[in-house]
């Protein structure tokens, strides 16, 4: 194509796009005329260029590189009705196409711009699955969202407001959390696990965080979630919630800080197993295999160790109460090798972040 049939052809589609904008067009309507158009000529060109030689798609092809200048037909025509129609087809097809252009070009960017405004205001719905959805926010959030990042987690984030510098990767639904629509947009219903964060606006009061955990759990009950709570006597209220765990942070940095201080050196150890998002170790609990019930404690850690992990500890369901969370099973650290296996219980082994982020455990 020349430079002049060039400009010539961007004219022609300007002239199109700027009846467009002017104009309410309808696509569907432009793009049966653009549709009849090229047929109609093509038909056209078959008959009075080619007196039917030839096939109608080689006609239909020659009509299509007029469009853009090119092509036997469109340089030299043979008939008055050929010259005739290399006029209509580059002047008004492309305006036409000029036309269809802006519109899905228009489509697309309002398209485009109402998915980004929705998602920076928060209201548009998550279409993960298998995610984790934190429902809440407070100081604890950033270091939250790394580890469960660096475990190859997607995450939700419903809050009241956006956190400032919220990883983009992070999907967030702005509203109540303990709100059904709100957790619905988060994909809760399609999520692995939920955390319930403690509101600081609440202070020590567990009780509306213990609310978000009943709507969570009414909304998806098959969910895994955690909740943090204050008070160790608000527990039996998250219970009745039917949560199926729960965490004391308060008490539980206290430990942490305790172990710290009359254990030198015990921090790097504790940063080193308690994080995922680096390329160290962290604890990891599993099911025991079925083919183990029966076995002792001393063949199950062996099988473990031979799979790369370190065994460290069994968790198995209190006496006689076989059908309660998981979270009130009991902890046996360091059990005796002799200990027979009775299912149900877990392992749980230091492993790799590499195999923890691939799913291993």
């Amino acid at each position: 194509m020349s430079a002049k049939q060039f400009v010539k052809t961007v004219k022609n589609a300007r002239r199109g796009v700027s009846f467009s904008q002017k104009h309410n067009v309808r696509l569907g309507l432009m793009l049966l005329l653009f549709v009849g158009m090229i047929g109609g000529s093509a038909l056209l060109v078959w008959w009075l260029e080619r007196n039917f030689t030839g096939s109608y798609l080689d006609s239909l092809w020659s009509v299509l590189f007029t469009l853009i200048g090119q092509g036997e037909f469109a340089s030299s025509p043979h008939t008055f009705w050929g010259r005739f129609l290399v006029f209509l087809i580059s002047i008004f097809g492309v305006a036409v196409l000029g036309v269809i252009f802006a519109n899905v070009l228009q489509r697309i960017i309002n398209s485009k711009i109402k998915q980004m405004l929705e998602e920076m205001m928060g209201i548009n719905s998550c279409k993960f699955e298998g995610h984790v959805v934190i429902c809440g926010w407070n100081g604890r959030g950033p270091y939250l969202i790394r580890e469960l990042m660096g475990a190859s987690k997607q995450v939700a984030l419903i809050a009241k407001e956006r956190p400032d510098n919220l990883n983009p990767d992070v999907f967030f639904v702005q509203g109540n959390p303990s709100d059904h629509e709100a957790l619905t947009r988060g994909g809760i219903t399609k999520a692995q696990g939920a955390i319930i964060l403690s509101d600081p606006e609440y202070g020590d009061d567990d009780s509306h965080t213990i609310f978000t955990g009943l709507a969570v759990e009414t909304l998806a009950p098959d969910v895994y979630s955690v909740i943090e709570l204050h008070n160790p006597e608000n527990e039996r209220y998250a219970r009745y919630a039917h949560v199926d765990d729960i965490l004391y942070t308060d008490s539980l940095i206290a430990d942490i800080t305790a172990m710290c201080t009359h254990n030198e050196g015990i921090s790097a150890f504790i940063r080193d197993v308690l994080s995922t998002a680096d390329d160290g170790n962290s604890f990891a609990s599993d099911n025991v295999p079925i083919e183990f019930d029966g076995r002792t404690v001393a063949e199950l850690f062996a099988f473990c160790r031979k799979g790369g992990t370190l065994p460290v500890a069994v968790l198995t369901p209190p006496e006689g109460r076989l059908n309660v969370p998981v979270s009130e099973w009991v902890s046996n650290v360091n059990p005796p090798d002799s200990m027979k296996i009775t299912l149900p219980m877990k392992v749980v082994c230091l492993v790799k972040n590499s195999n923890y982020s691939e799913g291993s455990h």
